[in-house]
């Protein structure tokens, strides 16, 4: 069964702009609600604009309805002494301070002697103590009452127009800009729906508030003429004793679910939120249950209206919302965590080749096989889901999808093999089960499904485009002989606890992403301590593509000969981090990885693994892990645009230099590049070998320090030979 909740976001100051909305769009929430009771007339037809062109989103105006408010006061409040006498005077302008304004015009007339108030949901509590043109009352509990809240006349339900002239006017406004929804506030009767309908029509879907005793009592005629139910917990708890709003709420959403007429519920979803990035466990629980109830729509208010974390709301109420949709099976630990607003693992699903319950003494029994590093990489990064969808090292049919077409034989793009090969001396057959082992012990578990030999000519152009042996990764294929081996791999899980410092599995990033409330995140590949140009593109990226964090993502496997080493980009990086980058808006994890120098077909690599790690984006480099002259420049951007969508955006840059004239990082400018403004990885390498000194343009003046301090310590920051 199809499960369809909606999401109903109210925009406000921190939502009401081109960048918020296209991010609640791009996170498909159903309608996008403005309150009429905080937006002024004369900025309604420009918010409308503004929506609809960032936007494809249904929008609702919502009245002001049949209220009593507060007037504007100094300052925005007023601070209300306990025992004080006031005046009530009908007005919004503002008053002097010991007055408190009230409208609609002739409310007073209708308080009594005796009458309690309440203002800005009990903020302060009033007793009428003199009517007239003027009313007086004293402050029973006093507070700070502010300009435009909610004012309530305790156990009193004398009647109000249901829409006040600033309703009327916008609602005919609303028709001639083709707003869709209109929303009630304060729906009495069945009489308050029709009178709204004659103004907007009947291809205009009205949403009736139930929030008075008042509606309550009139909750069947109301649900038999409107065409959507909202509960607004927040009015009615003004009414209504709060221990009693959980079952008011299950009562109202039983009888429009019978009624088959949809039903929201508003009011305090995550409001702590409008502070904090994450909601309180009794937020969530609350959530859970209200749609448990039957509710089919959650409506955020000042969550997104004033809050500061808008987009992180929309992204928590997506995520219970599919925890709804798939409850929790208590004995399955991938229900436990909850990873359903990041993009999907490449193929669907995060591998998880880990063994837990295979005993010392069954891996003794197993014969062993010596691999080198880079296949020991292979396999682990396959087991951890790296690799995903790939399970184990290919077969031939996967090998030759993927050396013609650039995907596996089950129509998943995948641009390189990832092989095991062998020497002449290999002697296990199909079905058998062996350890693969380094030289320092690393190991892994392989169920061998085949032993077959391949023309190493073509497996190695089909990999690289070309069988010149003066290419690094052409040369170690043909090293390493034509007897290939497949089968799935799987780990230890007591083998995991030996990972390096800094290394984040793809389930433990997406767990910070999660935890973090990110969506788009974007990634970034290097093999280099990080300099000027690198910072151009993470932050430009960031802002550009409006992604919520960077994931900093360096190699830390073996490198070539003049290369950093893995220890000194972390420690670089995780300098800058703390001094130079926005506050929780960067993680790092190393990447235990290699350079196959593949060029175009690598960038794509790069980017699924990414992918899979949780990312949405990917900054492709100019010459992405290319060698020489075999691959152009623009290769990778024209395989990607090949492969068409691959589930991660890649995002490339033109060179970046430094100007010296614009006096700025730039990638194209009226003065052009020159040799005085190029910044290089390669050029950081050979002027720290040589001692020269770097401009602060080119690398902070904290990153040299950082790498000085460590060669002083002894400390190898490049590698001197080949691993």
């Amino acid at each position: 069964m199809i499960i369809d909740k909606r999401i109903i976001c109210t925009l406000g100051p921190s939502s009401l702009n081109s960048k918020v909305i296209k991010r609640l769009s791009e996170l498909e929430v159903d309608l996008f609600r403005l309150n009429l009771s905080h937006t002024s007339l004369d900025r309604l037809a420009e918010y409308v604009e503004l929506i609809k062109n960032n936007s494809n989103i249904p929008i609702c105006f919502d009245s002001q309805g049949a209220q009593i408010r507060t007037g504007n006061l100094k300052g925005g409040q007023v601070k209300f002494e306990h025992g004080s006498v006031v005046s009530l005077v009908n007005s919004t302008s503002v008053p002097e301070n010991e007055e408190i304004p009230l409208y609609p015009v002739d409310c007073l007339r209708k308080l009594e002697v005796g009458d309690l108030i309440s203002l800005d949901f009990d903020s302060a509590l009033l007793q009428v103590v003199k009517k007239g043109p003027t009313c007086e009352a004293r402050v029973i509990s006093g507070g700070i009452i502010g300009s435009n809240k909610a004012v309530s006349i305790i156990d009193s339900t004398f009647p109000l127009p249901c829409l006040t002239d600033v309703d009327r006017y916008a609602f005919k406004l609303s028709v001639r800009l083709g707003v869709q929804y209109a929303a009630l506030s304060f729906a009495n009767q069945s009489s308050d729906v029709e009178e709204l309908r004659k103004i907007v029509g009947e291809s205009v879907k009205i949403i009736a508030k139930i929030e008075s005793r008042l509606g309550l009592q009139k909750i069947d005629g109301i649900i038999n003429v409107a065409d959507i139910i909202l509960i607004d917990r927040g009015d009615l708890s003004r009414e209504i004793a709060l221990e009693s709003i959980p079952y008011i709420q299950k009562e109202i959403i039983r009888r429009a679910n019978e009624a088959k007429i949809p039903v929201y519920v508003a009011t305090n979803l995550l409001e702590s939120m409008t502070e904090k990035i994450m909601p309180t466990r009794a937020e969530v629980n609350d959530v859970i249950n209200t749609l448990t109830d039957g509710a089919d729509g959650l409506v955020l208010a000042a969550e997104t209206a004033i809050g500061k974390h808008p987009v992180a709301c929309v992204n928590m109420v997506k995520a219970l919302i599919h925890r709804f949709e798939n409850p929790v099976d208590f004995h399955s630990r991938d229900h436990w965590y909850s990873q359903s607003n990041l993009v999907e693992p490449h193929g669907g699903e995060l591998i998880q080749n880990i063994i837990e319950d295979f005993s010392t003494h069954d891996i003794n029994k197993l014969p062993r096989w010596k691999v080198d590093e880079y296949t020991m990489i292979d396999a682990e990064q396959i087991a951890l889901g790296v690799y995903s969808p790939i399970t184990g090292f290919f077969s031939r049919d996967d090998l030759e999808c993927v050396l013609e077409k650039n995907q596996l034989c089950n129509g998943h793009i995948w641009t390189l093999p990832i092989i095991m090969q062998v020497g002449g001396k290999f002697s296990y057959r199909e079905g058998d089960i062996i350890i693969i082992q380094t030289i320092n012990h690393k190991r892994a578990i392989l169920f061998i499904d085949s032993v077959f030999k391949y023309d190493l000519d073509k497996l190695i152009y089909g990999y690289y485009n070309t069988n010149d042996r003066n290419h690094p990764g052409v040369k170690r294929l043909y090293e390493n002989g034509n007897k290939l081996v497949s089968g799935k791999v799987f780990l230890l899980k007591e083998d995991l606890q030996k990972r390096k410092p800094y290394e984040l599995t793809p389930n433990q990033s997406r767990m910070i992403f999660q935890n973090q409330q990110w969506r788009r995140i974007v990634a970034f590949h290097t093999r280099n301590v990080p300099h000027r140009a690198h910072e151009y593109l993470q932050f430009t990226a960031l802002e550009k593509y409006d992604c919520d964090g960077l994931f900093i993502h360096p190699v830390i496997g073996p490198k070539k000969v003049g290369d950093f080493t893995g220890d000194i980009i972390i420690k670089t990086y995780s300098q800058l981090l703390k001094n130079n980058y926005p506050v929780n808006k960067a993680v790092i994890s190393g990447f235990t990885s290699y350079s196959r120098y593949a060029g175009p077909k690598e960038a794509v690599f790069s980017a699924l693994c990414r992918k899979n790690f949780g990312c949405s984006h990917f900054i492709v480099g100019r010459d992405h892990t290319g060698v020489g002259f075999f691959y152009p420049n623009d290769g990778a951007k024209r395989l990607f645009e090949e492969l068409g969508d691959i589930g991660i955006q890649p995002i490339f840059f033109d060179e970046v230099y430094y100007c010296h004239k614009c006096d700025k990082y730039v990638e194209k400018c009226f003065h052009g590049l020159n040799k005085n403004g190029r910044i290089s990885g390669s050029e950081v390498r050979y002027n720290l070998e040589k001692g020269k000194p770097f401009p602060d343009w080119v690398i902070r003046e904290s990153v040299i320090k950082q790498i000085n301090d460590e060669i002083n310590n002894g400390y190898p920051v490049l590698y001197k030979e080949n691993i």
